[in-house]
C-alpha cells in the first residue's frame, strides 16, 4: 500500500531571495479590495514558479490568473484573481476577504512567498506599523 507523504507548510525564511515583502498603503487596507503588488517583484519573485503559459497570460493587460493566498498564521487558504493593471502592476482581487479577517493597517509589512509543495502564494504579517 503506497504512503502519503506530508508536505508541512513552508515557514517564512527571510534568507530567501524570492520573498516578496510589501509594506501596506492605504489603498491596500480599510475598506479595500485589492493589494497592489508591483510588476518587477511579481516578475521577479513569482514568474519563475509559473509556466510559460501562465506567465505570457500575464503580460497582458487586464490579463486574468487564479491564484490561492495562504495566510500562514490563520492556516486559511482563499483564492484571488491576478490581475495586471494599466501601470504594470498587479492587483491581486479578493483581499477584501483577507482584511475582514485580520486587522491589517497602513504601513504593516507583509512577507508573501511562493509555496511550490502546495502550489500558492502564502503570506505573514512580519511588522505592525
Amino acid at each position: 500500500m503506497a504512503r502519503t507523504v506530508e508536505c508541512r507548510d513552508k515557514p517564512f525564511d527571510p534568507n530567501n531571495q524570492l520573498n516578496i515583502l510589501i509594506t501596506l498603503k492605504e489603498s491596500d487596507t480599510g475598506s479595500s479590495v485589492t493589494i497592489t503588488m508591483p510588476k518587477e517583484l511579481v516578475e521577479a519573485n513569482l514568474f519563475p514558479w509559473w509556466s510559460k503559459d501562465r506567465c505570457a497570460a500575464l503580460s497582458r493587460h487586464n490579463a486574468v490568473q487564479f491564484v490561492d493566498l495562504f495566510d500562514y498564521d490563520s492556516k486559511i487558504t482563499t483564492t484571488h484573481t491576478l490581475r495586471r493593471e494599466r501601470d504594470g502592476n498587479f492587483k491581486f482581487c479578493g483581499w477584501g476577504s483577507i482584511l475582514a479577517k485580520r486587522s491589517f493597517k497602513t504601513g504593516d509589512i507583509i512577507g508573501f512567498w511562493w509555496d511550490k509543495y502546495h502550489d500558492r502564494l502564502n503570506f505573514e504579517l512580519l511588522m505592525v506599523a
